[in-house]
This record gives structure tokens, C-alpha cells and sequence, in this order.
């Protein structure tokens, strides 16, 4: 299996998510930066890093929290896990990883 055209799938499949609930999102297309999706509404952002079928690994969270660290007060940091054949994807707030 392509990895690549699955993370370029499930990133889509969280954006019609996102913006079937109001958010206007940007996608980080080569995931350069250590967030695939920015979400946005009036409330707020969402800093989103989407993955197939596992949580990001110790190094990976360590990144997002760096990245974290500018970022404005009512920003939240997510990792989307998305399960093979899963309709909905298991969401936790990066301060959940212990």
C-alpha cells in the first residue's frame, strides 16, 4: 500500500469533517511543518497532525509540543487517529499522551 496516498486520504477525510462543522482549513501538503491540517473558526484553531492506525511516536509529540510553544492561548493541539475501515477518527489533545 501507497502510504503517502493513504496519509493524502485520511488528511482529506478530516478536512470534510472539519468543515462539515463550520472550521476553514489549510493543509500542509508535503507535511513539511509539524502539523498536517490548521483548523480554524471564530473560537479558535486547531493544530491537527492525522495518523493511520497509531498515535505519534515519543519524538513526533515532542515536536508538536515545541511547536506548541508559539502559538496563540486558544490553539489546540490534536493527533487524529484514523483505524482502518473506521468511520470517525479517535481524537486526543497532545497533554493526553503521558
Amino acid at each position: 500500500m501507497n502510504t503517502k496516498a493513504k496519509g493524502n486520504r485520511l488528511e482529506h477525510k478530516a478536512i470534510k469533517l472539519l468543515e462539515s462543522v463550520g472550521y476553514q482549513c489549510m493543509r500542509s501538503a508535503a507535511s513539511l511543518g509539524p502539523f498536517d491540517i490548521l483548523a480554524m473558526n471564530r473560537l479558535g484553531m486547531r493544530c491537527i497532525q492525522v495518523k493511520a492506525n497509531a498515535w505519534p511516536r515519543p519524538e513526533e509529540r515532542e515536536t508538536l509540543e515545541a511547536a506548541g510553544k508559539n502559538l496563540p492561548s486558544n490553539a489546540l493541539i490534536e493527533c487524529w487517529r484514523w483505524n482502518d475501515r473506521a468511520r470517525e477518527p479517535l481524537i486526543k489533545q497532545l497533554d493526553e499522551f503521558v
